[in-house]
């Protein structure tokens, strides 16, 4: 595991992208760090998973979707959990503020899996362990 946090692995992550590769790669990305993922590839699949009860702890959602973009997922999101972390990834800076105005953490791509990492635990709330030395 990239920087040590073990912890990770009680966590299910949402992960939600239009993009069959990006979802894959995102999937793949989330389960290397311990952490349970379910798939979505479109905004509403992502609100059909939640409505399910099945259960989520994370939403990690590209931004640049069509119909729906991650920023509407968003606010659908928290018209329904308000507690849930969001994470919007995008290679879109601009993007940025919009992302941050409805309480989401940006993450900027290409990303490394140590910076998804860092977001993961901050938005859980995990403490992230020292590397050994």
């Amino acid at each position: 595991m990239a920087g040590g946090t073990p912890s990770l692995r009680e966590f299910v992550v949402l992960v939600v992208d239009d993009d069959a590769d990006g979802l894959a790669a995102a999937t793949q990305l989330v389960e290397a760090l311990g952490c349970g993922a379910l798939a979505a590839s479109s905004c509403d699949d992502a609100l059909a998973i939640l409505g399910s009860g099945a259960h989520v702890d994370l939403v990690l959602s590209d931004v640049v979707m069509p119909l729906a973009s991650g920023v509407m997922l968003a606010r659908l999101v928290r018209e329904r959990r308000p507690d849930l972390p969001i994470v919007l990834t995008t290679g879109h800076p601009h993007a940025i503020e919009a992302v941050t105005e409805i309480g989401a953490i940006p993450l900027i791509k290409p990303y490394p899996m140590e910076r998804l990492e860092a977001v993961l635990a901050e938005a859980l709330h995990v403490a992230r362990e020292p590397p050994p030395d």
